[in-house]
Order: C-alpha cells, then structure tokens, then sequence
C-alpha cells in the first residue's frame, strides 16, 4: 500500500500556495502593501493620470462632485478643478507648493483630504505635484 505519492505531494503544495495568496489579498486582488507601490509619471497627463486619481478618491457622491460638490469645489471636471472652490482657486499652475490642494492632500492644511479615507500615497501625491508644478494642464 502506498501514503505517498510525489504527484500528490505537488497538487498540496500548489493548493496550498493559491489557497495562501487568495487569503492575504483584498476582493480586488491588492494586498494593502501593493495599494502604495507605484512611481509618479515623470510627465503625468490630465486626463491619464491626475482625473483618474480624484475620481477613486474624491469625486462621488456626497463629496466634490455635481450636484452638489463639498465647498463647490467639483473634482470631476477639469473646469471643476480650476474653477476652484468658495475659498477660491486650489490649483497655482507651476506651483504646487502653495495650491490648496496640495497642501490638503499632504495634511499640511486641515483638514486633510480625502476625510476618513486612507490618505494618498506618495506617489499619488507626487503625481498631482508633478502636473501642478508642469502647469497644471488639460492634457
């Protein structure tokens, strides 16, 4: 009678292996430390890379989007964005430094944005900046 077979022994492992990495990710298929890796595009775009960043963590329901955008500061839009809030503008084309929103972002100034969400990560971060510092452009 054989306990053992090597075929057998490699289907457990390989089991045991997707069983693991199915456990230690979210439903999306990130693990928390992956949500953070990445690198600011040397030439971030409008469009690729700085709308797709508002709309995952700004720009729903309930905060900085049409109807009724927080502050009236409506991130859905790039008109929205430079059109800026009640306090007035939150971009300084080639000055990311001193933009409102920056300094938000960054916690810098309160409260920090987005409001009881993870923060942006700092590459994420480090995108906007980039595009700001750039000339914040329609691109």
């Amino acid at each position: 009678m054989r306990l053992w077979h090597p075929l057998g022994t490699l289907c457990w492992i390989l089991a045991l292996t997707i069983l693991g990495a199915a456990c230690s990710t979210g439903g999306d298929g990130e693990t928390p430390l992956d949500r953070c890796a990445g690198m600011a595009p040397d030439r971030p775009s409008y469009a690729m890379h700085v709308q797709p960043l508002f709309n995952a963590n700004c720009a729903f329901s309930g905060c900085h989007t049409l109807p009724n955008p927080q502050r009236g500061l409506d991130l859905g839009s790039y008109q929205g964005l430079m059109q800026g809030s009640i306090n007035g503008p939150v971009v300084i084309p080639g000055n990311a430094q001193d933009s409102r929103l920056v300094k938000r972002i960054e916690g810098r100034e309160t409260p920090r944005m987005p409001p009881n969400r993870d923060p942006l990560c700092q590459f994420q971060i480090d995108t906007i900046r980039r595009w700001i510092d750039q000339g914040a452009l329609n691109n």
